[in-house]
């Protein structure tokens, strides 16, 4: 009896073993990019012109670095247009590959230095509620590296914002 017993635990345990190796072999894996994802940012129908800022990606075996300047240098640069926006609007930030989760980082930057702004639902945040200029830059992780863009908000007064 005690050796029927021994030789099913072993059996049992050698069964578990092979089981569990097979679920972490067919572990389903990101999409691969040959570059970082570009965010979509976006308030009902309207949508944020980003410009891609400092990232790490891995591709095929091969690893980039880039580093940009600070944010506020990038947009300076670029000058992407503004998406405008009520004061208090929840704002949507999605990609076609979705980050890590819990990975994305939202900052508004002030001058030099960066305020990270509350995430709320996994990918969105809420504009400021004074009127004015907003630049900000988004954050990610994804299994082949991290990405940052920088956009500007434009956020205009209940009165002057009819048409929004």
């Amino acid at each position: 009896m005690y050796r029927i017993q021994s030789a099913l635990c072993v059996f049992l345990a050698s069964v578990l073993l092979l089981v569990g190796c097979q679920i972490l072999e067919n572990k389903p894996t990101q999409q691969a990019f040959s570059t970082p994802p570009t965010p979509l940012i976006s308030w009902k129908d309207k949508s944020a012109v980003s410009v891609p800022t400092s990232y790490c990606w891995t591709y095929e075996n091969t690893g980039t670095c880039v580093d940009t300047a600070a944010p506020p240098e990038v947009i300076a640069e670029k000058k992407p247009a503004a998406m405008q926006v009520k004061p208090g609007a929840v704002i949507t930030i999605s990609y076609d590959l979705p980050p890590v989760e819990k990975s994305l980082s939202i900052y508004q930057w002030v001058g030099s230095s960066q305020i990270e702004q509350a995430v709320e639902n996994g990918n969105q945040w809420k504009a400021p509620d004074q009127p004015g200029w907003y630049l900000y830059d988004v954050r990610a992780q994804w299994d082949q590296g991290d990405a940052g863009h920088a956009f500007v908000i434009e956020v205009k007064s209940n009165a002057s914002s009819q048409l929004l």
